[in-house]
């Protein structure tokens, strides 16, 4: 497993992160024991950095109960305040998620969004109070625009930006890579497989179910979600001859930007976990750099808008 420095904290984070997201039943059932039992599978095979969030519901709790047995010290875990952004929200967040996550600090915390109708220097002043009382140790962002960014850096120091970022989603290259490059800040990917798209195993006409989010999600049916099948069909060919399956090379193209400091992955079974782990494992760079080439090229041709369900996490 590669480690990558997270920002300027100080801290080395596993190159993929256990995301929650999926294990919370929004992407199709998941039993609470299977997802006890793979986040602790992920932190054995040396997925040690863990991603949840309040807004996860379900999922926070799940992770707390992973996180027993001697496996919170085994890893560095991320939370964030996902809703009420005033100083008193995020006070209430926080403490409920100390609670439930069975720790007494949070290695890394996150605004999970930029929210308009809140000041950002109360929301941050909030969670700066919370450091020097020891309850956090770095603080981070979710879905911030390079502007939102610079605002939360000018009020407190901050080591991350959580961002959609993967192959059909490739707006953050324009601004986002090049100024966390330059800063110093920690860039971490979510939707890394653009919502499951990118796992290659999804054809021409296929219709999520009514109780999966990606049923509601624009690109995620009719003729546009068929356009980036097709495209997908044409990168797992890629994949193939780079000795890769689709998952993989979607990740290992991820982590062959050197501003992508962790990849985020959300598996729902072993097997998945099992299939993305060896994209973080160390890897050729002439390798990487050829899959690159070749998987932007296959992209470029297609000319498809970029994938992102919610227009505030384009950035």
């Amino acid at each position: 497993m590669e480690y990558r420095d997270l920002g300027t904290s100080g801290l080395r984070v596993s190159a993929l992160c256990m995301g929650t997201w999926p294990l919370a039943g929004r992407m199709g059932a998941l039993g609470k024991s299977d997802a006890v039992t793979l986040i602790r599978r992920a932190i054995d095979q040396g997925v040690t950095f863990v991603d949840t969030a309040e807004g996860y519901g379900v999922a926070e709790e799940l992770t707390g109960k992973a996180l027993g047995n001697g496996y919170r010290s085994k890893c560095i875990v991320a939370t964030k305040v996902s809703s009420d952004f005033t100083a008193d929200g995020v006070r209430r967040a926080l403490d409920h998620s100390l609670e439930v996550l069975g720790t007494d600090y949070i290695d890394l915390y996150q605004i999970h969004r930029f929210d308009r109708s809140v000041r950002l220097d109360e929301t941050l002043g909030a969670v700066a109070d919370a450091v020097g009382a020891g309850k956090i140790r770095f603080v981070g962002v979710s879905n911030f625009t390079v502007s939102q960014l610079e605002s939360a850096r000018r009020i407190t120091p901050i080591v991350s930006n959580q961002i959609n970022y993967n192959a059909l989603n490739r707006s953050p290259e324009m601004e986002m890579l090049p100024y966390c490059r330059n800063n110093m800040v920690a860039l971490l990917a979510h939707s890394s497989l653009a919502k499951g798209l990118l796992s290659g195993k999804y054809r021409g006409g296929h219709t999520f179910a009514p109780d999966d989010e990606r049923s509601r999600f624009a690109g995620y049916s009719g003729e546009l979600l068929d356009r980036y099948l097709t495209l997908v069909a044409e990168l797992r060919e890629v994949a193939a001859d780079h000795g890769l399956t689709s998952s993989q090379a979607s990740l290992t193209w991820l982590l062959s930007h050197r501003e992508v400091t962790s990849v985020l992955v959300g598996p729902k079974s072993a097997e998945q976990l099992d299939e993305a782990v060896p994209a973080a494992s160390g890897s050729d760079e002439e390798r990487r750099k050829s899959l690159k080439r070749a998987m932007n090229e296959t992209i470029d041709r297609h000319g498809l808008p970029y994938l992102c369900p919610f227009e505030d996490q384009l950035v």
